[in-house]
């Protein structure tokens, strides 16, 4: 019979497919069918724990009879005392048998002498090898000495084109209308008299050629500036250049290495050369 997953015991499955024990599901149809509820089982089990059957009947207590005492042991008699036995007769010991003569002892013989070896034959002694003659000595014959190759002639140094000097820019000119220079020029003019150059071109207008090295346009902390150096751009001094606000979409069209032309008031100088008030010509 198959027992209920849940108690454990051997069960069958009532009308409303339960355990016939703990009310558990049992939905396969391998139990068997017992044809009452789960509830109505219950019923039986509780009205057969009501039900009190007839009062057992009294025992009847047998009486038993009293064991019969011991009997007494019968009193152990002492053994009688065995007689000593005789001590036994001393037997006279045998005589002593002689002792029997010593052979009388073998004299070895004596060992044989031996034999004389008889004496190695003398070989002759084997005639001496006659010495090789020296060979006659050879003397190498003298390396031709190499003859000697003619020095090349020095190939003459080509001559050296002096180099051009650089062209110097003319004095600076300066007029009533302003001055017209280059970057490089600039250079020139700050490394040979700097005091002299500012001193032509303090608050003047001036009007300078470069290439584009730097853009910086920051209209919210009002900066707009652009970098010119010269076209060899080795001198130390490069030209800072400030625009106004109106010239911005300009100077966004500006490119890296772009060759521009810039006027302005001269303003003097610092890290770089500096003109404010720009525009682009």
């Amino acid at each position: 019979m198959p027992s209920c997953p849940n108690c454990g015991r051997d069960t069958k499955r009532t009308e409303d497919w339960v355990c016939q024990w703990c009310g558990y599901p049992l939905l396969s149809r391998s139990y068997k069918k017992i044809d009452k509820t789960y509830k109505e089982l219950q019923e039986e089990r509780s009205a057969s724990r009501d039900y009190v059957g007839p009062e057992p009947e009294p025992k009847l207590e047998l009486k038993t009879e009293p064991e019969p005492e011991p009997e007494p042991e019968p009193e152990e008699k002492p053994e009688p005392e065995s007689e000593p036995e005789p001590e036994p007769e001393e037997k006279p010991e045998p005589a002593p048998e002689p002792e029997p003569e010593p052979e009388p002892e073998e004299k070895p013989e004596p060992a044989p002498e031996p034999e004389p070896e008889p004496e190695p034959e003398e070989k002759p002694e084997p005639a001496p090898e006659p010495e090789p003659e020296p060979e006659p000595e050879v003397k190498p014959e003298p390396e031709p000495e190499p003859e000697s190759e003619p020095e090349p002639e020095p190939e003459p140094e080509p001559e050296k084109t002096p180099e051009p000097e650089p062209e110097l820019p003319p004095e600076l000119e300066v007029t009533e209308s302003g001055a017209e220079t280059t970057v490089d020029a600039l250079n020139h003019y700050y490394q040979t008299n700097k005091a002299a150059t500012h001193a032509k071109l303090k608050d003047r207008t001036l009007k300078v050629s470069g290439q584009v090295e730097k853009v910086f346009v920051r209209d919210h902390l009002d900066i707009r500036y652009i970098v010119l150096t010269g076209e060899k751009k080795s001198g130390p001094w490069s030209v800072r250049c400030s625009f106004g606000k109106e010239n911005v979409s300009e100077m966004n069209r500006l490119s890296k290495g772009q060759m521009v032309k810039v006027q302005g008031t001269y303003d003097g100088y610092g890290k770089n050369i500096i003109i404010k008030d720009c525009i682009l010509v």
